[in-house]
């Protein structure tokens, strides 16, 4: 994981309220306290014996050999500086399961808004601070998904990318619709929802790659209203 995404994880986390588990915060003062005593190490100067006198010979002669051993405590600063490091990545792919589930709220209560607004004319000017949170959060569930290899949870790739912050009426959307409607689209972006919302029954709901599967699982092949038209 990049340093990057751990900013983006924790960031996306204080921004919406979730709090760091005793797990984490752990990890991460490790992590600070292993820096700073690397930092300090690095920085320490060869001593002398320069102005040495009775009262000072043990602490100077301590000094010049304490700093013999520099090479070995700056190889050994920097192994503790990654274990600590390992142990924050650890903690901070756990932590993501936390916010897979958490950041629905936030999710989901923007495309409520959102969605309000686009049944009534989805020519209508949006708010532009639900839209930065969907737009947020869209980015969020992606880099959740891609760092957790969500797409090996579900039956088939297909489902996954249109499935991630929406629910589909049946798979025939799939291959006739999305394509369309998307193909053109930015999916971090105002057109990829409003493409997304034009297709009848679909609707915006952020979903964990468990309810990804189930949906995907229970979806019709297609509509009932498209086959009877097709029938027709």
């Amino acid at each position: 994981m990049s340093n990057m995404d751990r900013h983006f994880i924790l960031n996306a986390a204080e921004t919406y309220g979730i709090t760091h588990p005793d797990y984490l915060t752990t990890a991460q003062t490790f992590l600070e306290v292993a820096q700073t005593y690397q930092a300090k190490a690095a920085a320490l100067t060869q001593p002398t014996l320069e102005d040495v006198t009775a009262k000072t010979i043990s602490v100077k002669v301590d000094a010049v050999l304490a700093f013999a051993q520099q090479t070995e405590r700056l190889t050994l600063a920097a192994r503790v500086v990654a274990i600590a490091d390992g142990q924050v990545e650890t903690a901070i792919m756990r932590f993501k399961g936390v916010l897979m589930v958490e950041l629905a709220k936030p999710f989901d209560k923007a495309a409520s808004k959102y969605m309000a607004v686009y049944d009534t004319n989805p020519l209508a000017p949006q708010d532009m601070a639900t839209v930065a949170t969907l737009l947020d959060l869209m980015r969020m569930r992606d880099l959740l998904a891609t760092s957790a290899r969500t797409r090996n949870d579900l039956p088939g790739e297909v489902y996954d990318w249109p499935t991630r912050v929406a629910t589909l009426p049946d798979k025939d959307v799939l291959a006739r619709k999305i394509p369309v409607r998307t193909g053109d689209c930015r999916r971090d972006s105002v057109e990829w929802f409003n493409g997304m919302l034009s297709i009848p029954g679909v609707r915006l709901k952020w979903q964990t790659p468990a309810q990804q599967a189930a949906h995907a699982a229970a979806l019709p092949r297609e509509s009932t209203a498209y086959t009877a038209s097709a029938s027709a």
